[in-house]
């Protein structure tokens, strides 16, 4: 289901106000928001010669970070191999050319040298395309092979009689495949997997769908690869989860660029350890929705951006009905231990939960979290199982929740350190603006939250009241800055009751085919 013009005007909308949020975040006096403007412009700026991962910098489109290390399709200039299963030929004609084509993907892929260009036109072709060692060569940097079907009619790989692991298996460096489609017609196998030297490899601008295993595109101790502009869904085990996209393992340098992922009975995307964890996974400008479980879910995962994505819809228990026992629907879940995760600039609406960091688990305690940014609005309350929040944290160490735009939540748009015994320390929060909802915030007492900084946070709206454990039950703004002064928390914080002038872009405007 795609995004409509209506709905990508009202995202433009609120973006608008946020970089105006933002702006005023910004202003001299606001603690925690200078350091980290000058570091936009410091990752604007990041050239191919530096560290592909900045700890100081917001990575900014990361499709072009990973054009700056690998070529893309254009930079094939060798000969054209073409494959057609149907229509008339000559059998005089050199094999592989328009007028006597491979039969077969994967004749073609045996006969593919650097720099190669293979040409598959319109058909269904019943095979598993293995572009591995022993049945491909490797391309280079100079001479990338390129597996190319047509934009207006894709070549339909779909699965033979006999049951593999993927249909696509991508285990060679500097290859690009585009333009395909991968049926997988409901059988237990994977669309696409991404596996050991994948330098350079892309899978692009394709369909894959169908699946019955327990994702649709897995990326399995695999480095330096994009999957970019891809429509994944339809992944699918019943009572059990299947997710768009997985990556797991000692994968490294994953781009997940502008892709369309929904209908999948587990998350969007799932980042989990497998006798390694994954590091440097950059997961931008995606549209994630319609999934049993959430959008995007990561274990213990290093170094990760989550950013500008649009997020809405969890969980589709229309679909996944067994969802709705296993899941809290979190838009972002972050838990277990992993370290250096970045949040920046997302639009997230309908979930039990906008982003939430850390779990009851003993496992769960995340450590250098950014949650900077991001729009977060309409959360709702999923079966009555005490979610709905905005933005929680649950426990973890160094997390900074800065200059997000929070709406109409149904409990508290932040909760922060407010499940006992759990601990959060060194925790920030600042230039947040909060509106439109009963409960602001739900803060932990003071055991909990030990380093907490928290000011110059915005609430606005007619109603709204504010708790925190062995302090304050329930209050209104000026109670809550008076309990909260001996901490030196939230005293140059603002309360905003004057109703604002009507907005029609408050409300998102229904999707395509709602």
């Amino acid at each position: 289901m795609g995004m409509g013009s209506g709905w990508k005007q009202w995202l433009t909308h609120r973006f608008a106000v946020l970089v105006g949020g933002l702006a005023l975040a910004c202003a001299p006096g606001m603690e925690g928001s200078g350091q980290e403007a000058s570091s936009t412009v410091e990752g604007a700026t990041r050239v191919a010669s530096a560290p592909l991962w900045d700890e100081d910098a917001t990575p900014l489109e990361a499709a072009s970070a990973f054009r700056d290390r690998c070529p893309g399709p254009e930079a094939a200039r060798g000969a054209t191999l073409h494959v057609a299963n149907t229509g008339p030929r000559d059998a005089d004609a050199p094999l592989g050319s328009p007028a006597n084509p491979f039969t077969t993907i994967m004749a073609a892929v045996r006969e593919a040298h650097p720099g190669n260009i293979i040409q598959v036109h319109a058909g269904i072709y019943p095979e598993q395309v293995a572009l591995t060692p022993l049945k491909a060569r490797a391309g280079t940097a100079s001479a990338p092979i390129v597996l190319r079907g047509e934009r207006a009619s894709r070549p339909v790989i779909v699965p033979s009689s006999t049951d593999v692991g993927s249909l696509v298996m991508l285990s060679q460096p500097y290859w690009v495949v585009e333009l395909v489609e991968v049926d997988v017609r409901e059988r237990p196998s994977f669309a696409a997997l991404f596996e050991d030297d994948t330098t350079c490899t892309q899978l692009t601008d394709s369909v894959l769908h169908g699946g019955r295993a327990g994702g649709g595109v897995v990326v399995s101790d695999a480095s330096r690869l994009l999957i970019s502009g891809n429509k994944v869904h339809d992944f699918s085990r019943w009572g059990q989860d299947s997710h768009a996209v997985v990556v797991k393992g000692t994968s490294r340098e994953v781009f997940i660029v502008g892709n369309d992922l929904h209908d999948a009975s587990g998350d969007a995307v799932q980042c989990q350890p497998n006798e390694g964890r994954p590091s440097a996974l950059f997961i931008e400008g995606n549209q994630m929705h319609d999934c049993g479980e959430n959008g995007i879910d990561v274990k213990a995962c290093d170094n990760l951006a989550i950013q500008s994505n649009v997020f809405f819809r969890f969980p589709n228990l229309e679909r996944f009905p067994w969802q709705a026992t296993t899941s809290a629907a979190e838009a972002v879940l972050v838990h277990e231990d992993a370290t250096n995760i970045r949040i920046i600039g997302n639009a997230i609406f309908h979930a039990g939960r906008g982003i939430s960091i850390g779990g009851i688990s003993p496992v769960d305690n995340p450590v250098d979290v950014l949650v900077k940014g991001n729009v977060v609005t309409d959360i709702f309350n999923f079966a009555n199982r005490a979610n709905g929040q905005g933005i929680r944290i649950v426990r973890a160490h160094r997390v900074r929740v800065l200059d997000n735009i929070i709406e109409r939540t149904e409990d508290s748009g932040l909760r922060l350190a407010a499940d006992e015994p759990l601990v959060v320390t060194d925790l920030q929060v600042y230039g947040n603006t909060l509106r439109d909802m009963t409960s602001f915030v739900k803060l932990g007492r003071d055991t909990a939250r030990p380093g907490l900084r928290m000011d110059h946070n915005r609430y606005e709206g007619t109603d709204g009241k504010f708790s925190a454990f062995g302090l304050l039950s329930i209050g209104n703004f000026t109670t809550w800055q008076d309990r909260l002064a001996p901490f030196d928390l939230e005293q140059g914080s603002l309360r905003i009751t004057a109703e604002p002038e009507p907005d029609s872009g408050n409300l998102p405007p229904m999707l395509d085919g709602e």
